[in-house]
């Protein structure tokens, strides 16, 4: 194998080997190289943890980029199917706009002025059939008192 490519750890085991059989001794000048050689070795050691963790990462990172992929094709599959599911409800609302309800819209609404405070507002017919609402304004209760005669004149 070529020294260039050997992993880190390898060329510092190599250069580890080589100065041990060089036979440095014991001088000051041998001491710093195998300070440096164990400097050496200790970050290879440091490096090589470092790349395995890099590629821990980079392989979450493209399990996330696959997920994220399919969680984009599904919105894009929900998005489709809302879209058609709008164009299914106005074509429906569609259909019902041939029945123009606007002339009922107040048919069945009375207006009142309330005697305390002079507010005017509206009620329907069910509201006033119950006898009885309260003023927006100050709350006042409004009674209402029909007699079965005044009922039969207004459904004529």
């Amino acid at each position: 194998m070529d020294y260039e490519e050997k992993t880190i750890n390898e060329k510092a085991s190599y250069i580890k080997g080589l100065a041990e059989g060089m036979g440095l001794g014991d001088t000051p000048e041998a001491k710093i190289i195998k300070a440096l050689i164990d400097l050496v070795d200790d970050m290879s050691v440091v490096i090589s943890d470092l790349e395995d963790e890099v590629d821990m990462i980079e392989a979450n990172i493209e399990d996330m980029d696959e997920d994220m992929y399919e969680m984009g094709e599904q919105l894009d599959a929900v998005d489709e199917d809302l879209g058609e599911l709008e164009d299914f409800i106005y074509d429906l609302d569609d259909g019902f706009s041939e029945y123009d309800d606007s002339d009922d819209d107040f048919a069945d609404s009375y207006d009142i002025t309330c005697p305390s405070c002079g507010e005017e507002f509206s009620v329907d017919e069910e509201t006033l059939l119950d006898g009885s609402v309260n003023c927006p304004k100050c709350n006042e209760l409004l009674t209402f008192d029909f007699d079965e005669d005044d009922e039969a004149d207004g459904e004529d």
